[in-house]
């Protein structure tokens, strides 16, 4: 029987360790307050007009560099034409800071990281395949790159893409540097266009 108990006694403290582990393991992973995570770096809203998407994967590692390169996914869901410019992008901080997109120019005089972002920090082209499998890309360049061609686009900035019904965008926009910093912070992206009766926003974090 003593040693029954003892059995026991260890099995339960067992089952209690364990369960504080899970428990501390779920907690760690929270995201209360944002969207849903589409993959590791990438979040989404979904709505009956808009999907919107960013990803952060080239962010994580920018802090200190002046801006802050998003990735980002658009997809025409529901109107018959949305009208995107670089002026419908704005940045909101944990503080409430906004910040609009930066321009071409700014980007080219002192950011350096145009080309390595694009071409080896996406993410979105990939784990996006499927889900837009039955909508027509179109090309979008907000931003400017400093090498050839990429795989994907042209090196031609592009000020305004109008996607019909069905249509999406994958492309980078950039914004200054929060005054918060980058990684381990929140924030949310908001799309505005005439063609939306309200902006569209995404609750993400920089993780």
């Amino acid at each position: 029987m003593t040693r029954n108990r003892y059995a026991w006694l260890a099995l339960a403290l067992a089952a209690l360790v364990l369960g504080s582990c899970a428990r501390r393991e779920i907690r760690g992973q929270e995201t209360t307050g944002l969207d849903r995570k589409l993959s590791t770096y990438a979040w989404i809203e979904e709505g009956d007009l808009v999907t919107f998407v960013v990803g952060t994967r080239a962010a994580r590692d920018r802090d200190g560099s002046g801006y802050v390169p998003v990735e980002i996914a658009i997809a025409n869901t529901g109107l018959k034409n949305l009208v995107v410019t670089r002026e419908s992008f704005t940045l909101v901080d944990e503080d409430g800071n906004r910040y609009p997109a930066a321009t071409p120019q700014e980007l080219l005089a002192g950011y350096e990281y145009l080309d390595i972002d694009r071409d080896a920090l996406g993410e979105l082209r990939g784990i996006l395949t499927t889900k837009f499998a039955t909508y027509s890309g179109y090309p979008s360049r907000f931003s400017p790159t400093r090498g050839v061609a990429s795989r994907f686009a042209s090196t031609v900035v592009r000020d305004r893409v109008v996607l019909p019904r069905f249509g999406y965008l994958i492309d980078y926009v950039y914004f200054p540097e929060p005054a918060t910093g980058i990684r381990d912070h929140r924030f949310e992206l908001f799309l505005d266009s005439q063609s939306l009766p309200d902006p569209v926003f995404v609750k993400f974090a920089v993780e």
